[in-house]
């Protein structure tokens, strides 16, 4: 998406957003009648809370731009930068994290999502067991991938598949349609593997040196059936064997994923069947949706679909009643487009999308890891330029030509590191909504950063116009005049 007609910036303001409001009104209450059970939030929950209610608020501080060519100023307040579900800042996450797959790491290739879900208590289980959840996403990785490099060698006559190699990212969703506690885990893998000219062993992968060099030839896999998905399913049961108790949950917790897990729709019936489902031992696994990796359009919006946040702003709304109405983003198999929740159970909601510290939500595995051998030699080519961000090229999917989807070449392998690990917030801004702040929406000239404005009396000073109050003497100062 190119910036050639750039569309005005506003920025957003907290009193416009329904689900601040009621967070700002309802949470003190909510957390009263917690306490006053016996119960406590973890610290990690509040600081959630209170970043929410101040992410694009002007009281709490504020950037200063200005245009070099008339003196028009725009003001962009800062974000609260929390990780449970503020649709603002997992929103930038979102735009941000896709972005930097499809331009750093993911190789032109096919790609197939895989989605792994679980019933009773092991959806809630794994918000919160964060040892439980490493193991879960590792033998479920493992199974997707052991299960491409035998099913490729098998298609291609291969005698072996020790030179084969898959790779795969895992995101981890906490939430449902209804924003109810429901851990299940979407992936992103290959729709084949790459098979190298030298054996990778764990002494190879300490070494990455052994990557120069290395020839990498893409295989593509069969078509993914209900019976290799069925035989996923049973490896994954297999791995994970007896599943012990894990670390003791906080009760005020364990009381808002309770809250959490009241259905607000109850369907008779079994569900419809859908293409390439399977359910087994508890676990439900779906792997229907594939993606040519030469479409890096297409690919960046699956990115963006497995790494969105919970909700949007405008799904959220304050009822003249009290309730809370949440818009689904599409109507539910009984036809439901929305539900409205007392504001407690609304809050208990938000509780449980809070992920606990230190628990990656992104996993990557096979030759996507940091520590595999040919990741150097498969990652796709990366731009050194500092240019507003462009969308991702685009390349033809249909030629007449007899070409791999993806082969190593001089421009795709052994590229530079990258010299910044992150996105800039106006690029984002360009590539995703088309909107270039750093032109004046007066005049057009270029932009410029004046300040940051952190000081409670500046800030009163420039939104207000108000004067900071008289500072007391310090203690212990002389008085030269009496009255």
């Amino acid at each position: 998406m190119s910036c050639s007609a750039p569309r005005a910036y506003r920025p957003r303001t907290t009193a416009s957003c329904d689900a601040v409001a009621i967070v700002r009104r309802h949470f003190p209450a909510f957390l009263e009648r917690i306490e006053h059970d016996g119960g406590v939030l973890p610290k990690f929950v509040r600081d959630e809370f209170d970043g929410f209610v101040t992410c694009g608020d002007f009281e709490r501080g504020f950037l200063v731009t200005a245009c070099r060519r008339c003196g028009e100023q725009l003001r962009v307040p800062f974000s609260c930068k929390v990780r449970g579900f503020c649709p603002s800042c997992l929103g930038r996450r979102m735009s941000e994290g896709a972005a930097l797959l499809v331009d750093r790491l993911l190789p032109r290739c096919g790609y197939r999502q895989w989605v792994l879900s679980f019933g009773g208590s092991m959806a809630v289980r794994l918000g919160y067991d964060a040892t439980l959840l490493a193991r879960v996403s590792r033998c479920f990785a493992r199974a997707v991938m052991g299960s491409l490099r035998r099913r490729t060698a098998r298609h291609h006559g291969l005698r072996t598949a020790s030179a084969l190699h898959a790779g795969m990212l895992v995101v981890v969703q906490r939430f449902r349609y209804d924003l109810g506690l429901f851990v299940h885990l979407h992936a992103l893998a290959t729709d084949g593997v790459f098979e190298s000219t030298i054996a990778t062993d764990r002494d190879h992968d300490r070494d990455r040196d052994r990557a120069e060099g290395v020839a990498v030839r893409w295989l593509a896999a069969p078509a993914a059936t209900e019976e290799d998905l069925a035989q996923v399913l049973t490896t994954v049961h297999r791995r994970l064997g007896r599943v012990d108790d894990g670390d003791e949950v906080a009760p005020a917790l364990v009381g808002c994923a309770q809250l959490s897990l009241d259905s607000t729709e109850r369907p008779s019936g079994a569900p419809p069947p859908r293409p390439l489902e399977v359910s087994r031992f508890g676990m439900s696994l779906h792997a229907a949706s594939v993606v040519d990796g030469r479409d890096r359009k297409r690919l960046e919006r699956m990115l963006r679909y497995l790494l969105r946040p919970p909700f949007a702003h405008d799904a959220v709304r304050a009822l003249p009643d009290g309730r809370v109405r949440l818009v689904f983003k599409a109507p539910t198999r009984s036809g439901a487009t929305h539900v409205d929740l007392e504001p407690d159970r609304f809050l208990a909601r938000l509780v449980g999308l809070v992920p606990p510290p230190r628990q990656h939500q992104v996993r990557y595995f096979g030759v996507f890891s940091n520590h595999h051998t040919l990741r150097a030699s498969i990652r796709v080519a990366q731009s050194p330029s500092d240019a507003l961000a462009p969308a991702p090229t685009q390349v033809p999917l249909f030629d007449t030509s007899r070409q791999a989807p993806w082969q190593a070449s001089a421009s795709d392998t052994h590229s530079p590191a990258p010299s910044r690990a992150r996105i800039g917030w106006a690029k984002l801004l360009a590539r995703v909504f088309a909107i270039d702040v750093t032109v004046c929406r007066r005049c057009g000239g270029a932009l410029r950063v004046l300040a940051a404005i952190t000081d409670a009396d500046e800030i009163a000073r420039l939104l207000h116009g108000a004067r900071p109050p008289p500072r007391p003497s310090a203690p212990g100062q002389l008085t030269f005049f009496s009255m």
